[in-house]
């Protein structure tokens, strides 16, 4: 288990968020890894970069190769990221999709953490990033595309 707080976690991930796809590949030595298979721009990739910025050793399938996280390696799937922190981490709360993601959305409104929708297809796929206490409907309308089958939330500090 590490100690995660939201403000080191949220700057973070606000910070890799804010790059566009071609200037965050070029800062962790990925410029020739563009449309290449495994690397993308998403929320396994962000939540991966802000929790390695936040010291926490990742075991990931992308290795990065330049830049301050340089040596890290970052996750680029949605459920392998969760099913990672739930072993690593602490055990999630579970949110139930038994009245959709509308109430889902209601539960989360003012709560700050990691949010991570898990799909059944597979550990690449499903959603995860920052819940800001703000966001929990545009976070679920984006992961209703992806058909849920389960929601996890850890709450940060």
């Amino acid at each position: 288990m590490f100690n995660l707080n939201y403000a080191n976690f949220a700057n973070a991930y606000r910070r890799y968020t804010a790059l566009d796809k071609d200037s965050l590949f070029n800062t962790l030595g990925w410029a020739d890894k563009v449309g290449s298979l495994g690397y993308a721009h998403n929320g396994a990739v962000l939540t991966s970069l802000a929790l390695l910025s936040c010291g926490v050793p990742l075991s990931g399938a992308l290795r990065i190769e330049a830049g301050p996280l340089a040596g890290g390696k970052a996750f680029n799937g949605a459920n392998r990221l969760a099913d990672w922190l739930s072993v690593r981490h602490e055990t999630p709360e579970i949110l139930t999709l038994d009245k959709g993601l509308p109430e889902v959305a209601y539960q989360l409104f003012g709560r700050r953490g990691i949010i991570a929708f898990i799909q059944g297809s597979g550990p690449q796929g499903g959603l995860i990033g920052l819940l800001d206490g703000r966001n929990a409907g545009a976070l679920c309308c984006a992961a209703e595309i992806k058909h849920p089958l389960e929601v996890r939330f850890w709450q940060l500090p």
